[in-house]
């Protein structure tokens, strides 16, 4: 496969805050060129360098879709809690559901019994159901005590919906509304109590959350915009009931509005393990902090993680950050949080690079090819230096800080990032909203052992037969407290059901043809990994969202629906399962090792009536022939007795909808695979 090598790294110009402090960019490539490939180098010395490859592909993950849901976009930037594992080993999960209508939003919900039986169905007989009366979305799940459980979520107008049971995965939900303080809303001219995106952690009986409060601008709670702010309930389960305290500002930053005056939703996340109680805030234009108690909740002290070269109350049309030193390393927005039972707090942020070269012009600029994923602890030095490059991935890696770059699924040394020129570009930085192109980590700690699973951009020839890439979930562990994480990247996510593909993705008419590249099909996306935080019986549980479209529909409902995957991996095979640096070798790929076909071709193409579908094969042997549309979907499928030889099959077109299909033969051991056009 042929690589065009470039020598930059592709700039965005993104539109800017809005009211509720979510970016809602338009996407224009600086660059005045066609469709490009920009490699971006891997980082030489970064912990993935020294992983050794262990060949596992015979030990596949069992998966379970134990969800649906029509509305993809499940954070502005990190995620909450969304599964917990109960001391008996049994798991609850959670996530924003809906259908085909809005108005049925809220809290998906289901939960794995001891039988090995979820309780609500799976597969396709996955809930879509939401457990509150009335419409929400953005819930957060925890533990109460040994047995019971709570799941939170906004309704976006009056407060925070809290459902709680005494028994896990059975019974009725009790449903509370939990009011914000009263906030004048300057935009509609009325008070409101909304609290919104919430986030949650509990301890025994005992429920820390937080939310913001209400976000239309002008709509400030103790002088502070969107203000987040913290609540401690203690539940009874004699009668299901919490008994909440008054709410209290995360880090007193109404104390300091002279370089913070305003937080944006979902940019924090809570862990609590006894009485230690943390809570971070780590947002792209603005600092980094701490927030920890160690008396469960009752007294806090606040610490600086990160002090950014970001001016503080940073306004687009005053601060101006060139681009002439390249980019300012900001941490993207998506948090993941741990506890350990010493009290010790462990975190991880996404990495992206920002600037604003033009002052009052609504945009600010992305660095669509800056990447890394930080994992820090208190044991290691804060970042309070203010420089420009404090946050740069090489510079963090030379200070001895742990980053992770995205795998290199191809072996060529680099990765790879497809961009376009157009407005409209579908390649958008921003599809999972601020996240970089390896974000969204979610944490788990037990003992020495750190356990880190996050998403990140695949790598060729992992993209979709869209010409988008691909997002797939990895994990990486540490068995020394995170001083190293030694073993390898586990792809978590690795769809055994792929297939390879030469794909023509570019008309250059004007230039004298096409560019085929060769590309995988059916891998699918997968985002939004979460990860039980505690270890029972040897399992890292987890959940993340599946389906064959890249980024999200950004908050509109999707036309096919979501699934929600549940995987659950023996904690100690975590870098080991399924190590990428197989990849290269094509050891997890059907038909890229002696394969059985020879080729395949296709004609007419594009087809009208019929297809006639040249096969070559080395053998004779019974193959299986389908036919794919671009969403994934079957339209047809055929067994074939093939020979040694040439062998042709035709198959009437006639009943397909003009578009473009993907036509695939398969044996026990060969595949290939074709792209047709029906007209």
């Amino acid at each position: 496969m042929k690589k065009f090598v470039l020598t930059f790294i592709a700039l965005f110009f993104v539109g800017s805050i809005f009211a509720q402090q979510q970016q809602q960019p338009r996407v224009i490539n600086q660059k005045d060129a066609k469709n490009l490939w920009v490699s971006v180098p891997l980082h030489p010395e970064t912990t993935q360098a020294n992983y050794a490859p262990v060949n596992n592909r015979s030990a596949i993950l069992p998966y379970h879709t134990i969800g649906q849901t029509y509305y993809d976009l499940q954070t502005n930037g990190a995620l909450p809690q969304r599964i917990v594992t109960f001391p008996d080993g049994t798991v609850s999960a959670t996530w924003t559901t809906c259908g085909t209508n809005s108005s049925s939003r809220g809290a998906g919900y289901n939960h794995l019994q001891t039988n090995g039986y979820w309780s609500q169905g799976s597969g396709s007989s996955a809930p879509t159901a939401r457990i509150e009366t009335a419409r929400g979305g953005w819930p957060t799940i925890g533990t109460l005590g040994d047995n019971g459980e709570i799941v939170v979520s906004h309704n976006g107008s009056t407060g925070l919906m809290v459902n709680v049971r005494p028994n896990k995965g059975t019974g009725d939900w009790t449903q509370t509304l939990l009011q914000g303080p009263t906030v004048w809303d300057s935009t509609y001219q009325m008070n409101s109590t909304a609290l919104l995106w919430p986030s949650l952690a509990t301890s025994g009986n005992t429920i820390h959350l937080i939310a913001c409060t209400e976000s239309d601008a002008g709509s400030y709670y103790q002088g502070v915009q969107t203000c987040l702010v913290y609540y401690r309930g203690t539940y009874n389960p004699s009668d299901n009931t919490i008994a909440w305290e008054q709410p209290r500002i995360v880090g007193d930053m109404d104390q300091h509005l002279d370089w913070f005056n305003t937080f944006s939703g979902d940019n924090y996340v809570i862990a609590a393990n006894g009485n230690t109680v943390a809570i971070v805030y780590a947002e792209t234009w603005a600092d980094a902090f701490l927030w920890k108690s160690t008396d469960g909740g009752n007294t806090f002290t606040t610490s600086t993680i990160v002090n950014s070269f970001i001016p503080d109350n940073f306004n687009e049309a005053v601060h101006f950050i060139d681009t002439a030193g390249g980019p300012c390393y900001v941490v993207d927005g998506a948090t993941a949080l741990a506890v350990d039972n010493n009290g010790k707090v462990h975190c991880a942020f996404g990495l992206t690079g920002v600037a604003n070269p033009e002052l009052g012009d609504g945009y600010i600029t992305l660095y669509y090819g800056a990447q890394g994923l930080l994992y820090w602890n208190e044991d290691m030095p804060a970042f309070l230096s203010g420089a420009r490059e404090q946050l740069d991935p090489d510079s963090l890696v030379n200070h001895g800080y742990i980053v992770f770059d995205r795998v290199d699924l191809d072996g060529d040394g680099s990765v790879w990032v497809f961009t376009q020129s157009e407005s409209d570009d579908p390649y958008s930085f921003n599809s999972y909203k601020r996240s970089g192109p390896i974000s969204m980590p979610s944490l788990a700690v037990d003992g020495n052992n750190v356990y880190l699973v996050y998403q990140a951009l695949l790598d060729l020839p992992f993209y979709a037969a869209t010409g988008q890439y691909y997002r797939g979930v990895f994990g990486v562990k540490s068995t020394n407290g995170g001083t190293s994480f030694e073993e390898g990247v586990s792809w978590l996510s690795y769809n055994e059901d792929c297939y390879y593909v030469d794909w023509n993705l570019y008309d250059w008419s004007a230039d004298g043809g096409e560019w085929t590249v060769e590309s995988v099909v059916n891998e699918g996306e997968n985002v939004y990994p979460s990860v039980s935080r505690n270890i029972v019986n040897g399992k890292l549980n987890m959940i993340w969202h599946n389906d064959y479209f890249p980024g999200t529909n950004n908050g509109n409902i999707a036309t096919d629906p979501t699934n929600v995957i549940f995987t659950s991996i023996d904690a100690n095979q975590l870098g080991l399962y399924n190590n990428t640096e197989e990849i290269p070798q094509g050891l997890w790929l059907d038909g890229v090792v002696d394969n059985t076909l020879s080729s395949m071709k296709l004609y007419p193409n594009p087809a009208t009536d019929n297809v006639n579908i040249l096969i070559a094969s080395k053998e004779n042997a019974n193959a299986h022939l389908t036919i794919f549309n671009l969403m994934g979907q079957q339209v047809y499928s055929e067994d074939v007795a093939v020979v040694e030889g040439n062998n042709l099959v035709r198959v009437s077109t006639s009943n397909l909808q003009a578009g473009v299909y993907m036509v695939n033969i398969k044996t026990n051991s060969g595949t290939s695979t074709q792209k047709l056009i029906v007209k």
